[in-house]
């Protein structure tokens, strides 16, 4: 099993599509159907020219694909231009002979013909010897890009037609049923049926992008009537930064922060986390340059070597099979030092990081050194002296005066007035009216209200309400089960604890017996409103959650995969048929699509979920973001590898040893074969980098922290209205969340893929993965 993980490429470059064809009926000249079909190795094979200056787009390498892409394609991915050398040994065109490197046909007959009955065997023949003289029969166009002799070829077609032997002019070949996602026109074409989806998203995003654009230009365009407002929020910027103790300027960017305690354990946890991952990543790829550099060098080129035509590329897939065979030994080796060194690393690591929290925890008090949860109240409202009767309930049971109680009442469905009600009262600034709705109609208002909303900036809400209102509200509240009792000392709340634990004594409140426990989470990580959510509850809003993640993925996939994998599916992958730049930019807009959506649905989850405290939030966030970019995934490069194996067995690929690829019953010997491992290590690989380690932290600096700023000075200068709390807020600093950790960790996971996936890019993938890694660490720091 070990070994078949590790078959590189199926021995690299093990196949480069099929060798031959059968011959069609007789007075035919067709293209065979898909189950019959064996597609020469000469098709499209060179990614270089024979005979004069080309593109690779007309090699093949990049071949055209029909309607609007073609256009994009050849706008936006022009290739270099190389050429093929002849050779001046005649006497190639007498005879077949087996591939080998440098073997060229002479002028005299340029055309390289690949025989009908042999294995990676090859004659030189003329243009109208194409299908003749053993050759195979179906492969009768002479192509004078390729210099060879090939198929019809016409893009994302089942079941092509070409010319006779010998027939000449402009029209040799043309379609005559397409595959699934295509249309054939009437020049005898496939157009891809989805096309008119991204045409549609292309529209909607082009109208977004321009709405975007007016909303920001008529903001800046205004003049900046609050500069008070707007020196307030940007001093609450200020202030919100971590400040050394003492005199309370921030850290400098110099701080160590694997060892310094800038803002708790759990920030230098984070930090370490990320060392941690670098230094896996480095020394697996020095372990991995090791061998290559003390066994051979070829185990940084098998699978990449470039195949200019085909008799080189039967070379290149000998030499392949035997080097890979050859070195197999040290991939098994380096996946033993790599489990060995991840499992005993990870072992250090988290005896490391338990150390080092418990000795900050020991050393630096926080608040819930002094607190204790209690847990089993009965129902007061709000009338009712509560704080005043568990005080006493306590001090009875322990003998100890608790210095304040907190209870968590039963608030969600009035959380949106009550904290409106809190933001006008802090917000009130003298000889500010609040109750002005100058310009508040039309879609520039609409787009400024939501983005002021997004920011917790609330300018009318909660004005309306008199305090009888708001006292009413309050007094009809009632308690959940919850509260915490604060102690004055940390042994005041540890004798506490004691007493109830060990000694058994309970703590009755109006006859209720309740339980009182350590709490681990910080109150400023307390989400109030949230505790009267039952565990049965909150278990059957999980589940909504999950099934909502699932939904996500399943749509993205309809909607925007299945059009763009239709396309891709059209290549062979196999002799240089390969897409090109614009369907990799294509390729990384909807990966990057797909992770911020991924992320958006991932985080309204686990807010749905109503937990109690933002950590178990977070650590939510990152189960259901990890789990549906695994399951994206998955269903990507399912759905990619199930249409390029079809494609493939239409075209009649080979594996090394001169079977088809649809002949192969074994899933093992399927995904190991050649064409399946091009398409999809060429497709994990992308995936990685750079849409997933890269393009995404790379717009994080500008999205999440740059555009925020320039807008808020913006919007509160053109606004007097927002003041005082309304101004920090809408100046308000990111916070640096746990979600991080969902990033790293799959990008970690990408990694992991790699060896038993796509192996060729083994080195390229972990140095990739380092240098985005670090430029995120630098980043975060």
């Amino acid at each position: 099993m070990l070994l078949m993980h590790m078959y590189p490429l199926t021995a690299i470059l093990a196949v480069h599509c099929g060798l031959s064809s059968p011959t069609c009926p007789a007075g035919e000249n067709c293209f065979a159907a898909p189950e019959h079909l064996r597609w020469s190795l000469l098709q499209s094979s060179a990614k270089q020219t024979a005979g004069r200056a080309t593109s690779n787009l007309e090699a093949g390498h990049d071949m055209q694909k029909p309607g609007i892409l073609r256009y994009f394609s050849d706008a936006l991915h022009p290739a270099p231009k190389t050429v093929v050398p002849q050779s001046n040994d005649t006497s190639l065109c007498e005879a077949d002979a087996e591939a080998a490197e440098q073997t060229f046909c002479p002028s005299s007959c340029p055309y390289a013909a690949e025989m009908s009955n042999e294995f990676c065997h090859f004659r030189c023949v003329q243009s109208n010897q194409c299908g003749l003289l053993g050759t195979v029969e179906n492969a009768t166009i002479p192509d004078d890009n390729v210099m060879a002799c090939r198929h019809c070829k016409v893009e994302a077609c089942a079941k092509c037609v070409a010319a006779a032997p010998g027939q000449v002019g402009e029209k040799l070949e043309h379609c005559v049923k397409c595959m699934p996602g295509y249309t054939l026109s009437e020049e005898g074409e496939c157009e891809m049926n989805g096309i008119s989806v991204f045409i549609a998203i292309g529209v909607v995003g082009a109208i977004a992008a321009v709405g975007i654009i007016w909303w920001y230009a008529m903001i800046c365009s205004k003049p900046c009537v609050n500069p008070e407002g707007v020196e307030y929020g940007l001093q609450g910027r200020h202030r919100m930064k971590l400040s050394q103790p003492g005199c309370g300027e921030p850290y400098p960017l110099t701080t160590n922060l694997l060892t310094t305690n800038v803002a708790g354990p759990a920030t230098m946890a984070f930090f370490r986390y990320e060392a941690a991952i670098l230094v896996w990543a480095i020394v697996l790829l020095l372990v991995w340059l090791g061998f290559a550099f003390f066994v051979s060098m070829d185990l940084l080129t098998l699978g990449t070597r470039i195949a200019s035509t085909p008799q080189l590329l039967c070379a290149v897939v000998a030499w392949g099979r035997k080097r890979q065979m050859e070195l197999v030994w040290t991939k098994v080796s380096w996946l033993a030092f790599a489990y060995v060194f991840s499992f005993l690393g990870a072992i250090a690591y988290g005896i490391q990081q338990t150390k080092m929290i418990a000795t900050v925890n020991d050393k630096d008090a926080t608040m819930t050194s002094f607190a204790l949860k209690l847990e089993g109240l009965p129902k007061f409202n709000g009338k009712d002296p509560v704080e005043e009767k568990i005080t006493t309930a306590v001090k009875k049971a322990t003998g100890i005066n608790p210095v304040g109680v907190s209870v968590a009442w039963n608030y969600e469905a009035h959380a949106d007035e009550i904290e409106h009600a809190i933001d006008a009262e802090l917000e009130e600034v003298p000889g500010v009216v609040h109750d002005s709705h100058e310009d508040a109609a039309g879609l520039e208002y609409a787009i400024t209200d939501q983005v002021l909303h997004a920011w917790h900036v609330h300018l009318h809400e909660g004005h309306g309400n008199g305090p009888d209102r708001l006292k009413a509200l309050l007094e009809s509240l009632e308690t959940t089960p919850t509260a915490f009792v604060v102690f004055a000392k940390q042994s005041e709340r540890n004798e506490a604890l004691a007493k109830t634990h060990e000694a058994g004594v309970e703590v009755k409140v109006d006859g209720a017996k309740c339980s009182m426990t350590a709490y681990d989470y910080a109150p400023e990580g307390l989400f109030w409103q949230n505790f009267h959510v039952t565990t049965r509850e909150r278990s059957w809003k999980m589940v909504a959650s999950w099934f909502m993640l699932f939904v996500s993925c399943c749509i993205w996939t309809v909607v925007l995969y299945i059009p763009y994998a239709l396309y891709m599916s059209s290549f062979s992958f196999a002799n240089g048929d390969e897409p090109g730049k614009f369907s990799e930019g294509i390729f990384i807009a909807l990966v990057v699509g797909s992770q911020i959506g991924l992320f958006v649905v991932s985080s309204m989850g686990a807010k749905n979920a109503k937990f109690k405290t933002e950590d178990e939030t977070q650590k939510t966030y990152v189960i259901f973001y990890n789990a549906a970019l695994i399951l994206n995934l998955i269903m990507d490069i399912a759905l990619q590898t199930f249409l390029s194996y079809r494609q493939m067995v239409g075209v009649g690929a080979h594996v090394a040893d001169g079977r088809l690829l649809g002949s192969l019953t074994s899933f093992q010997e399927i995904f190991e074969s050649y064409p399946i491992q091009k398409s999809v290590g060429k497709l994990l690989y992308t995936y990685c980098w750079p849409c997933t380690f890269l393009v995404p932290f790379l717009a994080e600096p500008f999205v999440a922290w740059l555009l925020p700023w320039f807008t808020a000075q913006r919007l509160v200068g053109a606004n007097k209205k927002i003041q005082g709390e309304n101004a920090i807020k809408a100046f308000e600093l990111g916070e640096m969340e746990q979600g991080r950790y969902a990033d790293l960790l799959f990008n970690a996971i990408l990694v992991v893929c790699i060896p038993f996936i796509s192996p060729a890019y083994l080195a390229w993938i972990l140095g990739a993965f380092i240098v985005s890694h670090v430029y995120i660490y630098l980043f975060d720091h």
